[in-house]
């Protein structure tokens, strides 16, 4: 035997991994493994009825997997920009930008009376309709 403790012998990992442990080596669920990864590794028997994926094949797909789906990121991210438009700019910025639907276009400024009150009122008659004694079967 060489030179070689066991703890260090354990640490080196398995070149081929059991259908069971595949999935969770490359951090996924089994159903997910066997809809993204599987059909594209080869796989082959161990033993009278085990599966094996070769771990180095794994790592293969996780490297094409990453470079096909990941998103750049843009360097030197401002994480604290402003939160609207008109926050980023000078301080004699602009107001909000005018738009405008065709049908306001149509309407202009016309009095009438405010509904707030009259929805507030609708509100706590529902209200109390929802929360109160539920009325008899006479």
């Amino acid at each position: 035997m060489s030179n070689r403790s066991a703890a260090q012998v354990a640490q080196i990992p398995p070149r081929f991994l059991r259908a069971m442990d595949a999935p969770g080596y490359l951090g996924m669920c089994r159903d997910e493994f066997n809809k993204t990864v599987r059909p594209h590794v080869r796989e082959f028997p161990i033993g009278k009825q085990g599966v094996g994926f070769d771990r180095l094949e794994l790592d293969a797909w996780a490297d094409s997997y990453v470079e096909r789906k990941s998103i750049e990121k843009v360097a030197n991210q401002d994480n604290n920009r402003p939160r609207s438009e008109r926050q980023g700019k000078d301080n004699g910025a602009t107001p909000w930008p005018k738009k405008q639907s065709p049908a306001s276009r149509e309407c202009r400024a016309a009095s009438g009376k405010s509904t707030k009150s009259t929805e507030e009122n609708e509100f706590k008659r529902v209200l109390a309709l929802v929360t109160g004694p539920k009325p008899g079967n006479t």
